[in-house]
């Protein structure tokens, strides 16, 4: 049998090796009963399905989501920044997932394991100490520190230029941000797909969940 070439496997961290959205609908649910007054006319059944919308799974710039989200509840009182500081806390909320890190401890073995992430690196950084992460990756590239955010070719490109192996793998859930800059680079991807999003060019692989991963990367020979 043909042994598994080592890769220089590049990871997402929201949603594809943290469950970020479970973490915001834990954060929001503390903070909506820290600020029940603001919240008292309001429908219920409504809140969190309008509060996820703005959200836009954290995709959406969070000076955005900030203003938006007091636009929509004006009872809230909080300026955009004051509402920032608190939802800081969200890291608080990750859940570590003793599979995924077994996982990542068996491949950190062989491959090279390295992060690119958009977003705040205090926000980020502490996402992956919460989940017990740190330790298993080599390189983490966060957009406010590089300077660049995916999908710019030029956070690709300095996460490129510390690859050791010339196989390179991208594991993303975000088919703008993640997948068509890997591909138009001419890298693997392996696409975290959960809703099944029908995209316009299919990544080499898709997976509903990364603990499917090892089974996808043992075909990558």
């Amino acid at each position: 049998m043909t042994s598994k070439k080592k890769s220089s496997l590049v990871f997402d961290i929201d949603n594809t090796l943290i469950d970020r959205d479970a973490a915001f609908h834990a954060y929001m649910l503390d903070f909506i009963s820290r600020n029940q007054a603001a919240f008292a006319e309001e429908d219920m059944s409504q809140v969190h399905a309008k509060i996820a919308e703005l959200d836009c799974h954290g995709r959406k710039d969070r000076k955005l989501f900030c203003h938006e989200l007091l636009l929509r509840f004006p009872k809230l009182s909080y300026t955009a920044e004051s509402f920032w500081e608190d939802h800081m806390s969200l890291p608080d909320f990750v859940k570590p997932d003793s599979l995924l890190n077994a996982m990542l401890e068996r491949l950190s073995v062989d491959d090279q394991l390295i992060i690119i992430s958009n977003g705040s690196a205090s926000m980020q950084r502490r996402k992956l100490h919460r989940a017990g992460l740190e330790d298993y990756f080599e390189h983490v590239f966060i957009s406010a520190e590089v300077g660049f955010a995916k999908p710019d070719h030029r956070l690709f490109f300095h996460a490129l230029s510390h690859c050791r192996h010339s196989g390179v793998v991208m594991i993303g859930d975000d088919y703008i941000n993640d997948m068509q800059p890997a591909m138009s680079l001419q890298l693997s991807t392996v696409f975290i797909n959960p809703g099944n999003e029908a995209v316009a060019i299919k990544p080499d692989h898709e997976l509903s969940g990364i603990h499917d991963l090892e089974e996808v990367l043992a075909c990558m020979t």
